[in-house]
């Protein structure tokens, strides 16, 4: 459990204590939220926050706000007042079920009496597709009460529906008729058991393959179908792309990952685990279930045609990398993400945070493995790398963690630096930084506004590194950056900051 503590909820971290689930302290509330994303992200087992009352509650938002839009189960407490006190306290009094209702599942009160029904119900509710966040209050006085043990049955998820056998019959007919399919793959489907299946049905009928950047890694990016990422850099190339296709098969696509409308003309196939009654896109055909089955069944429903030219798929994917690669006099932040991808292992753990080095990690981080790759996609939050790479680490500290910060995300999450160090997580943190918001910079110069609030000073990492104990170096070419991501951290985090050009993130 990741948190910060206020009065109203040490006797709660108590219990928690006895009942051996261990706290983890953090510096702020919504870092706290951010990791028990992260957790839950990476192993499917709902990560845990907690916040107190009044100012911890409300600083829990924007975490479980992100936790709600990138679908993660995460289970919320924060304190409240004393239940005979609420009615007429005003002091830090909050209507905090209210406050969670639009970003939860979820909503309850805990009491002495229904403390085990409830917090069952809140992990069949986190976990149940579409996952999300449930916010828990707990009164001050309830932690202390006598509870009595109750007998339920071991927590298990909802039943698994059976796939329609004339939904696959009918996406199998369109793939058939279909001369330019494409596969757009999402997050639901980004898990150990799809990569596969999802491989075979591309390379049967010679398909190109685009991915969200929450779905980074389902497919290797270095296959030869593979073609990019939607809402990375450059990604108004890609959907030129799909305006050529006529037939799209959106396989585990949740609404809340697209930046903008959908426009294709293209026919779609909804592959998924909740119908599409979003209706953001208009499907045609629904396979609802678990995607690494529907896969498999649309795979042997017919015999498979190659469809989409390798010389066409070649031409376009060497066309589309030459256009994000970037150019500037300086160094470039693709640069920079090249030499730690050289440094790395396929199975490395990489975070980013948002603006252009969230455009730019999403389109030119090579991601091999399925969740490898996280990022605050539909929330879209700042502050989120750093903590949810520390999560990471701290999930499992085998492999290598990573994370690829703009200055601007960096400083608002810079205090977590003394939790990686406190917990001793040997996380690379790399800096990007240009002593600007430069994506919202450049916006404003397209527009030809006056540069106002988007610049700020330069930050000396080096006494920053020192005053956390941490080792810490600015680097400003290529030969520099590849010798400082051969070092191997210890036991604490190292920060690499990379004084990049931002014309780099212009691209052709």
């Amino acid at each position: 459990m990741f948190g910060h503590p206020g009065g109203e909820v040490i006797d709660l971290i108590e219990g928690l204590r006895q009942a051996g689930l261990e706290f983890v302290l953090t510096k702020h509330e919504t870092a706290a939220a951010f990791m028990a994303e992260a957790t839950a992200t990476l192993t499917g087992i709902p990560g845990v926050c907690l916040g107190t009352l009044g100012p911890g509650a409300t600083n829990l938002v924007t975490g479980v706000a992100q936790a709600y839009l990138d679908r993660a189960p995460v289970i919320a407490l924060s304190g409240q007042l004393p239940t005979e006190r609420y009615e007429v306290a005003t002091h830090q009094r909050l209507d905090l079920k209210g406050l969670f209702a639009p970003i939860t599942k979820w909503q309850a009160t805990l009491s002495a009496g229904n403390a085990a029904a409830v917090v069952e119900r809140a992990l069949r509710v986190a976990t149940r597709a579409r996952r999300g966040p449930v916010y828990l209050e707990v009164p001050s006085d309830v932690p202390k009460q006598e509870t009595v043990n109750v007998a339920l049955p071991r927590f298990a998820t909802e039943h698994v529906p059976a796939i329609d056998d004339d939904a696959v019959r009918a996406a199998a007919a369109r793939l058939h008729d279909s001369e330019r399919p494409l596969l757009l793959v999402g997050m639901d489907a980004n898990n150990d058991a799809v990569p596969g299946p999802l491989r075979r049905l591309a390379e049967a009928w010679h398909m190109p393959v685009m991915v969200s950047p929450k779905a980074k890694g389902v497919l290797r990016e270095d296959h030869p179908l593979f073609v990019g990422t939607i809402e990375g850099l450059g990604t108004a190339y890609l959907y030129d792309f799909i305006d050529t296709c006529d037939l799209v098969l959106m396989v585990g696509l949740d609404p809340v990952e697209f930046d903008r409308d959908w426009s294709a003309k293209a026919r779609i196939v909804h592959i998924g685990v909740v119908p599409n009654d979003d209706r953001y896109y208009g499907s045609e055909v629904e396979i609802v279930g678990p995607i690494d089955a529907a896969i498999e069944r649309l795979f042997a429903a017919s015999k498979a045609t190659p469809k989409v030219a390798r010389d066409e798929i070649n031409a376009f994917r060497d066309a589309f990398t030459s256009r994000v690669r970037g150019s500037a006099k300086g160094l470039t932040a693709q640069e920079v993400l090249a030499e730690l991808r050289a440094a790395l292992p396929e199975d490395a753990l990489v975070t980013c945070d948002v603006g252009y080095n969230k455009a730019v990690s999403a389109q030119c981080w090579p991601a091999y493995r399925p969740r490898t790759f996280f990022v605050s996609n539909g929330l879209s939050s700042m502050g989120y790398g750093l903590p949810a790479a520390l999560a990471l680490k701290l999930a499992d500290r085998t492999r290598p963690v990573a994370c690829v910060l703009g200055d601007g995300g960096f400083a608002m999450a810079m205090a977590e630096i003394e939790t990686g160090t406190r917990l001793g997580l040997g996380v690379r943190v790399i800096v990007l930084a240009d002593e600007a918001l430069s994506q919202i910079k450049a916006g404003q110069e397209r527009k030809g506004y006056a540069v106002t609030g988007t610049t700020f000073g330069a930050i000396d990492y080096e006494k920053l590194g020192s005053a956390f104990g941490i080792d810490a170096r600015t680097v400003s070419t290529v030969a520099e950056c590849r010798e400082a991501f051969r070092e191997t951290p210890g036991d604490r985090p190292t920060l690499i900051a990379a004084r990049v050009d931002p014309a780099g993130y212009r691209v052709g």
